[in-house]
C-alpha cells in the first residue's frame, strides 16, 4: 500500500442556503491519502441493476473517515455509495455525482 492517491472528503452540515434559509450544505473538504482500488465486478453489476454506475473504490484509514457522504477525486465529485470497514481501514465505494436515478 503506497497511499499515493489524494481524496477530499466532504461531509454535509447544517447551514443556510443562498436565500438565508436553514439547509443542509457541503462542509469544508478535508484532504486524506487513499489507495485507489478496483470496484469488485459483482458489486459493480449489482449496483448497475439498480441504476447506479460505480466508478471508484478507495481505501482510507478508519480513523480518518467520519461518515462523509461525498468526496472529490481528480476534480470530480463522487458520492459514497457504500462503505465496508475492515479493522484499521475502510473501503469507500463511490459513483460519480449525478450518475444515478436519484440525483
Amino acid at each position: 500500500m503506497n497511499w499515493s492517491d489524494v481524496v477530499y472528503l466532504i461531509g454535509l452540515v447544517e447551514g443556510t442556503d443562498s436565500e438565508g434559509f436553514p439547509s443542509t450544505v457541503k462542509g469544508e473538504p478535508r484532504m486524506v491519502f487513499a489507495n485507489k482500488k478496483s470496484v469488485r465486478s459483482n458489486e459493480f453489476h449489482m449496483a448497475k441493476q439498480h441504476g447506479v454506475t460505480l466508478s471508484y473504490m478507495f481505501e482510507v484509514r478508519t480513523d480518518e473517515y467520519s461518515g462523509e457522504e461525498e468526496l472529490t477525486y481528480e476534480g470530480k465529485d463522487q458520492m459514497v455509495y457504500r462503505t465496508y470497514e475492515k479493522g484499521e481501514f475502510i473501503e469507500l465505494i463511490c459513483h460519480r455525482k449525478g450518475d444515478d436515478h436519484e440525483s
